[in-house]
């Protein structure tokens, strides 16, 4: 019944067909020319009829309409690649056919009855806001029209079907308060009975939060949990701890946003022993872009053209281009994202386009004190190597930088017992790849401090507070955030 009633919504609100486009069509032969056709006709229309973009593709197209695939991709690798604060400059110019006024008079707002914004999201006439929280704590905000939104929120959906669900599955979203907008979501979501999305908001994870989580799971029965991976990470620890009655098992656990880690991912399943734990990976402005494979993080290819090149510090940068958003185009988006990019072949012949070895941001590491850069994928790789001496204890790392020389590390065990076998261990690794210049601080804690409010990364470093998306026009959110900027609350 929830699948009729989803499909049903779907047709009302005129999206069926981009449903179709978006979550069910998939790119996995002859790639390339595809993407090759979606870029040409993106950047024709931008070069045209957007005021940011307008000319600057003007010689690139002539000069390339009738080249070889591999030509054409080694020239589009050399246009301008814009920045978030480009974006952020570039301000009403890109978005396609709206002045500062239609920002003001049609920001989407959810009010009154569900049945009033129904038929507004039917009708088309708004613009969504939506903001990064970007590692400046400044964010980039975004109106996103009726097209833009949905091909948003459905790229989310293509991750979902992906694993097994299918429109009208019960889904348990169980985010932070005050992020990407999701408090007004909740608000919205009056229906859920009938369409079954519910969420569950929470401030901290502690016995009383994850309590509720768990009796909710148990009532609502969901087939899929929707989460970010640090917080499912001490929802698990919670369970274990207090031994909470767990009995529903929500057949898919779906996380994105950080860093997942093998030790996190691990623990998981140990506890959500009925689950498939599967991992995603985008952003805000462009919604999500590739999904776990067993080959890496695989790139929904009808959906996105991931490049990398050469950061300033030699690093390969994610380089994205959301293909069809003409409304609010991205073009050559540097995310200032760390990985590695490829296509390749399974062994059925089936095209793969993958992401692996993500990093994060540049930004995000340990600088030691030769100047060698550590990333999380450092750290990853020595709890894995001090978990194979001490059983899996290990659920959870966080790194501060402390100063110049001196690094924190906290851990989170199960067996208290192995504390002191694994700080030798732990500062003895870190001493022979790090240096023994560096002053190693080795924690044991039962909760890693954290403001959910912001961007969990398995590195702090000073003065790091990438707030999550969404705090748009909202004075109380703003004021909170103001407030919180040189406080973190104890988790």
């Amino acid at each position: 019944m929830r699948r009729f009633l989803t499909q049903l919504a779907f047709r009302f609100m005129g999206v069926k067909k981009l449903y179709n486009e978006v979550v069910e069509q998939d790119r996995l032969h002859d790639i390339k020319p595809k993407i090759r056709k979606d870029l040409a006709d993106l950047l024709t229309n931008a070069n045209e009829n957007n005021d940011f973009f307008r000319g600057k593709f003007t010689q690139f197209l002539s000069e390339n309409h009738g080249v070889d695939d591999e030509t054409f991709f080694a020239a589009y690798g050399k246009l301008p690649a814009f920045s978030k604060e480009d974006y952020a400059e570039g301000g009403i110019d890109l978005l396609n056919g709206y002045g500062e006024n239609d920002v003001k008079e049609m920001e989407l707002q959810f009010a009154g009855k569900p049945v009033d914004s129904l038929k507004r999201l039917r009708n088309g006439k708004f613009l969504m806001p939506m903001a990064t929280g970007g590692s400046t704590s400044l964010p980039l905000i975004i109106h996103m029209t009726k097209h833009h939104m949905f091909s948003m929120l459905f790229t989310f959906f293509k991750c979902w079907y992906r694993m097994g669900w299918r429109p009208g599955d019960k889904i348990l979203v169980f985010y932070p308060k005050n992020t990407y907008n999701i408090d007004d979501m909740a608000k919205f979501n009056k229906y859920d009975k009938y369409c079954g999305f519910r969420y569950q908001l929470f401030d901290r994870i502690d016995r009383e939060s994850v309590t509720e989580l768990v009796h909710e799971i148990n009532r609502f029965k969901p087939k899929m949990l929707l989460i970010f991976p640090s917080p499912l990470n001490m929802v698990a620890h919670t369970i274990r701890k207090y031994n909470l009655p767990l009995e529903h098992h929500p057949e898919l656990l779906n996380v994105s946003g950080e860093t997942f880690f093998d030790c996190q991912k691990k623990n998981i399943q140990d506890v959500f022993t009925g689950s498939v734990v599967e991992d995603s990976y985008g952003s805000v402005e462009l919604g999500e872009l590739a999904h776990e494979t067993k080959n890496g993080l695989e790139v929904f290819a009808n959906v996105a053209y991931v490049e990398t090149a050469p950061n300033e510090n030699g690093k390969p940068e994610m380089i994205i281009t959301r293909l069809g958003l003409t409304d609010f185009p991205f073009i050559r988006y540097k995310m200032k994202d760390i990985a590695h990019v490829e296509f390749r072949k399974d062994d059925d012949g089936k095209e793969m386009y993958v992401i692996s070895n993500i990093e994060g941001k540049d930004s995000n590491y340990i600088l030691s004190h030769s100047g060698e850069r550590f990333y999380p994928s450092f750290f990853n790789n020595l709890v894995n190597e001090l978990n194979a001496i001490c059983n899996n204890n290990i659920l959870e790392i966080k790194v501060f930088e402390r100063g110049q020389t001196n690094m924190e590390v906290q851990f989170i065990v199960k067996d208290a017992s192995q504390e002191e076998l694994i700080r030798d261990a732990a500062k003895k690794s870190l001493i022979e790849k790090m240096g023994d210049q560096m002053h190693y601080e080795i924690k044991f804690v039962e909760f890693i401090e954290h403001d959910y409010r912001r961007k969990y990364r398995v590195i702090e470093r000073i003065d790091d507070v990438e707030y999550a998306g969404g705090i748009v026009g909202n004075a109380q959110k703003l004021a909170a955030i103001e407030g919180s900027k040189n406080e973190v609350e104890p988790v």
